[in-house]
């Protein structure tokens, strides 16, 4: 019905709710010819107070009444705004709520238990309200249970109207304890086909069963204790994995143990297939019976429709379905602008939310994605070519569900938030397969979590593309070229090192060498060489790794990091005895790396024997070629710029660029570059790392032999017109 003006009107002035509820076989005649002269609220008083129907039937009864349909409530997921149109004194006092508004059409759909009042004061509030507003308000009849329930989300925190992005999460209904149902599972007969909703080593693992399910889209369990974590967990995975309403109660836990024997067909059936496994089943609704064909002497049991739940070996946290990895499969619909994420947003599918952050960073090329709670609200960002940038603001009651779901996807404990946790997981989106790294931290306003993207779909650059040129392209490819020592790329996280040695075994590998590495991750796979992933939680780390590789024949070993004394002394072992080494170590600059590894309790003399080259780098953002433009740099920019640019006698006058902004881009910028400093190890190095010099004086030594530093490296891409002199001086300190 839609209220389009004026009161609601009972549909025959004959028909009245004691004529339903006879004709429906609700009340016996005598009833209601006694009741006949009474007016529908005094017969609804009687029904009540006699316990004679249920609170439904009445319901049902006024839907015939006044031609409205009648809706149950006891699934509603209702955004606050939408509940609030309705404010909670009118919805207490009139027993009516929003639970839908559709927006373009300014279709308001509002339920009542108290239909008997349309055609009086509960009519002129919401012709008052379609007055004002100007909604079609579609009027529903439904339960003053369910009223009650959707009425008590009133009392929820409202965290979601700090956001900008109003959004429907599955927190805000009541949870599984709040229900205060019981149920006697010694009454029931549970049929096999309903009791295997729910695998059998989960019920009894978590103390729970299914014992009814009226309709495809509800289920009704048993559970001896609702209020524990754990079994909440497990009762929203399955209610998110298959898209279905959950009705709890509460039971006694030898009655449980006791309907566990309906997981045992009779004696005479026997079970003829296996149930299915999980990447069978529909993860978002029910699979319909299926037909068995009957043997001619003993008969077959049918097969029952097993939910989707967690194995109980397995935390819930753990179960991943393999269909959602790929997100476009998954979403339906490509994700290329902020706007496309909020309309996910709005929707509250926290897995479909996660999806649309993960396929939306892809799509615009992001390094990281930073989901962080604040006092008021959780921020999104993505770090792009090296920055970061806000994207959108969730209300901040969503952050746990979507820790929750990305601990489901990494593998992670969910139940655990007091300490940081770390994994992975994959996922397929824009045909990019991408490695995801995750790592939560708990913080004061809740878990943050940073998701580092590896996209395994990019080619291989070349040193050229990567940035090396001139005097220091060809130091590194001369000491690559060595069959034995060790070259090492140093820099602080992300800046690219991994990229640059990828990017050398490319080039270098070829059918008649052995390559091996060992990474942690494997962040591109190369054809040809032997890529291994180290797992320091079984024993297989760097230096063990090592010591097995050095077993296996190779002839170029590349080692991932160098993270402590036992890795280093095995790499220059390694070196010093004909294997050409390629590894990594967190330092500033190029000079730094040798007294590190001295600390590290390498002997002097033993670096410098067995060291090639270091490489030290940083990435700095390109200047979009469309929409560069000249620059003025500041006086006192320009006097540092032309002391570095008079040890390399660089002839003036010269121009810098800067980015302008355009539909391209978007910011003036557009992908990344390194700039590079190569530190060979000649005779006066050694000399002076030999004696144990600090790093200055070791960068003091090579400047003097013609090492190119990374600040001057920086300079000279800026005066080509590759990057701006900002991007240089962030990047690298004096």
């Amino acid at each position: 019905m839609f209220i389009g003006g004026g009161n609601v009107q009972q549909t025959s002035d004959k028909k009245k709710l004691v004529d339903v509820l006879l004709e429906t076989g609700k009340i016996k005649p005598d009833d209601a010819s006694s009741w006949k002269h009474l007016s529908n609220i005094e017969v609804e008083e009687k029904l009540k107070d006699s316990h004679m129907v249920s609170g439904e039937d009445i319901a049902r009864a006024y839907s015939a009444v006044f031609s409205i349909p009648f809706i149950s409530l006891t699934s509603s997921n209702i955004p606050r705004e939408v509940l609030e149109i309705i404010p909670k004194d009118l919805a207490e006092k009139y027993k009516t709520i929003v639970y839908e508004f559709d927006k373009q059409n300014k279709i308001l759909n509002v339920a009542t238990s108290q239909a008997n009042r349309l055609s009086s004061d509960l009519g002129d509030v919401l012709d008052e309200l379609r007055k004002k507003k100007g909604y079609v308000i579609k009027i529903a009849v439904t339960t003053e249970e369910d009223i009650q329930k959707i009425i008590a989300l009133y009392s929820k925190p409202a965290e979601a109207s700090i956001a900008e992005i109003p959004v429907k999460v599955a927190s805000t209904l009541p949870p599984p304890a709040a229900t205060g149902k019981t149920v006697d599972l010694d009454k029931m007969n549970i049929s096999l086909e309903v009791i295997s909703k729910f695998p059998e080593d989960i019920s009894r693992k978590y103390k729970m069963v299914v014992f009814e399910a009226p309709h495809p889209s509800l289920i009704k369990v048993a559970v001896v204790h609702p209020e524990d974590k754990k079994v909440q967990e497990i009762l929203d995975f399955v209610r998110e994995k298959n898209d279905i309403a959950l009705d709890i109660y509460q039971a006694d836990e030898h009655q449980i143990s006791r309907a566990m024997k309906f997981y045992s067909p009779p004696k005479e059936e026997k079970i003829i297939a296996p149930p299915p496994s999980e990447s069978d089943i529909s993860p978002r609704r029910f699979m319909p019976k299926p037909a068995v064909e009957q043997a001619p002497k003993e008969p077959q049991a049918t097969e029952p429709t097993v939910l989707p739940t967690p194995q109980p070996e397995e935390a819930p946290e753990a179960v991943v379905i393999a269909s959602e990895n790929d997100l476009d499969k998954f979403l339906d619909t490509p994700i290329k602008e902020v706007i496309d994420l909020e309309q996910f947003i709005t929707g509250g599918n926290v897995p479909k939310i996660v999806a649309a952050v993960l396929a939306l960073a892809v799509s615009q090329k992001s390094s990281d994605i930073h989901i962080e709670p604040t006092e008021k609200y959780s921020r999104v960002r993505y770090r792009v070519d090296g920055v970061l940038k806000d994207i959108i603001k969730l209300p901040l009651e969503m952050q746990p569900a979507l820790m929750s779901r990305i601990k489901i996807l990494s593998k992670l404990k969910i139940d655990e938030s007091r300490v940081p946790q770390d994994g992975r997981f994959d996922a397929i989106t824009s045909g990019h397969q991408i490695d995801l790294r995750i790592s939560t931290l708990p913080t004061v306003h809740g878990e943050k979590v940073a998701m580092r993207i590896l996209d395994k779909s990019l080619r291989m650059y070349t040193l050229e593309e990567l940035g090396l040129m001139g005097r220091n392209l060809k130091i590194l490819t001369e000491n690559t070229d060595k069959p034995y020592g060790i070259v090492l790329a140093v820099g602080p996280t992300g800046c690219g090192k991994s990229t640059t040695l990828y990017a050398i075994l490319n080039r270098i590998s070829s059918a008649s060498v052995n390559i091996i590495t060992l990474e942690d991750p494997v962040e591109y796979e190369i054809s040809g060489v032997n890529q291994c992933q180290i797992k320091p939680k079984i024993g297989f780390t760097f230096a063990n790794g090592l010591r097995s590789v050095l077993r296996q024949d190779p002839n170029i070993i590349m080692v991932g990091e160098v993270r402590d004394a036992e890795t280093a002394s095995l790499a220059t072992h390694a070196a010093l005895t004909g294997h050409l080494v390629l590894t990594t170590l967190h330092t500033n600059d190029a000079s730094g790396a040798l007294p590190r590894l001295i600390n590290m309790g390498i002997e002097p003399f033993l670096i410098t024997s067995s060291i090639n080259a270091i490489l030290a780098q940083r990435l700095v953002r390109k200047l979009c070629p469309k929409c560069k433009r000249p620059a003025h740099i500041p006086e006192l920019v320009q006097k540092e710029i032309d002391e570095e640019l008079s040890k390399l006698n660089f002839p003036r006058p010269y121009q810098f660029y800067e980015g302008k902004g355009c539909p391209e881009c978007d910011h003036g910028y557009k992908g990344r570059i390194g700039i590079f400093e190569v530190l060979p190890m000649t005779e006066s190095v050694e000399n002076v790392c030999i004696a144990r010099r600090p790093s200055s004086e070791i960068k003091a030594e090579a400047i003097k032999e013609g090492m190119i530093t990374m600040r001057q490296d920086g300079i000279i891409k800026a005066l080509k017109g590759i990057t701006t002199i900002n991007e240089v001086l962030r990047a690298v300190a004096v």
